[in-house]
């Protein structure tokens, strides 16, 4: 009776993931909402931070934004990836602003100008996402330089089309199963031409391709088939050839398929992946009780990891205080640094 009694007789606090903004666009002509996550440890006052956290820039986020927040919560949590604020760009017309060009057919060739009239407004997107949200983000949040674009579907014809035209707008883009056929598979082209003129050697993709195929086909045997039904992963596996024979723009790019994984399960998965591999280097590679983890590795080590943010990053005080009286335990007085 005494378990049920204080069981039931806890205080009840909502659970709060993040907050909601709004920006009022010239550009699109109307408001937009953003859903936003921000660390714990940041501070509620943006004049009072001293820490600095890069910037998931997620499409789609009234369907992602729970999932990616708690993945990052986590993956961070642990040392994986560094803390993030998340802004989840909610949709008021996905279908205008999430195609980069105007065009009126699905994928199986078919013709409808009723269902797809509102096509094209991909570049006034990425308009107002270059000259109103980014500028708005960076003045009311304690952003670093670091920012990461993550689209899904026709958010990952967008997010290559920003790396296509507005390269240096994001540090890392991620295309999770992309509409890529989309135009006539326009998209391969402006991709393969931005490769052939620009520098992207501090860039990097995370291209996910989910298995969309009939039951009775395979990634080799699909390259040669013409049913409308394969031409998704047939599209991607293109893309993959096209990444394959750059070798002039340094890219860091890394291709994955998701055999057991549709276009709408393969979110989740391969957005655990896409930060595992953009964050690759970032954990500090030794447990707090190494007697190897020395003030010099850990000087290297945050040297190599802001080459890999681009910009200073210099290890927390709770980790330094962590190693620094361990080392006082074990009596080792001598630190080298240099």
């Amino acid at each position: 009776m005494l378990f049920i009694k204080i069981g039931f007789g806890q205080t009840k606090y909502p659970l709060t993931i993040g907050q909601i903004d709004t920006i009022k666009s010239k550009i699109l002509n109307e408001n937009r909402e953003l859903l936003i996550y921000t660390p714990a440890t940041a501070s509620k006052n943006p004049k009072n931070n001293t820490t600095l956290y890069p910037v998931m820039y997620l499409l789609d986020g009234e369907a992602f934004f729970r999932s990616f927040t708690g993945m990052v919560q986590y993956l961070s949590s642990i040392g994986k990836m560094p803390e993030m604020i998340i802004v989840g760009i909610t949709n008021t017309d996905r279908q205008r602003d999430l195609t980069p060009t105007h065009w009126i057919y699905w994928s199986d060739g078919e013709k409808d100008e009723k269902a797809l009239h509102n096509t094209g407004g991909g570049e006034k997107f990425l308009s107002f996402i270059q000259d109103e949200l980014i500028p708005h983000i960076e003045s009311a949040y304690p952003t670093a330089p670091y920012r990461m674009f993550v689209g899904h579907s026709l958010g990952g014809l967008t997010v290559l089309n920003a790396l296509a035209k507005h390269f240096s707008l994001f540090k890392s883009y991620v295309a999770i199963d992309p509409t890529v056929w989309w135009d006539n598979r326009l998209i391969m082209q402006q991709i393969k031409q931005a490769l052939t003129k620009s520098n992207y050697s501090d860039k990097s993709l995370f291209y996910a391709s989910a298995n969309t195929m009939n039951e009775n086909m395979d990634t080799i045997r699909v390259m040669n088939d013409t049913a409308h039904a394969n031409i998704h992963v047939k599209d991607n596996l293109l893309f993959r050839s096209l990444l394959q024979q750059d070798k002039k723009s340094r890219l860091n790019w890394q291709w994955k398929y998701y055999p057991e994984d549709n276009h709408l399960s393969v979110p989740f998965i391969s957005a655990y992946d896409a930060l595992r591999a953009m964050f690759k280097g970032y954990e500090l590679g030794k447990e707090m009780d190494d007697s190897s983890l020395t003030a010099k590795y850990i000087q290297l080590h945050y040297r190599e990891v802001s080459k890999l943010l681009g910009y200073e990053l210099k290890p927390e005080e709770r980790v330094l205080n962590i190693i620094g009286y361990l080392h006082l335990s074990e009596k080792r007085y001598q630190l080298e640094l240099q």
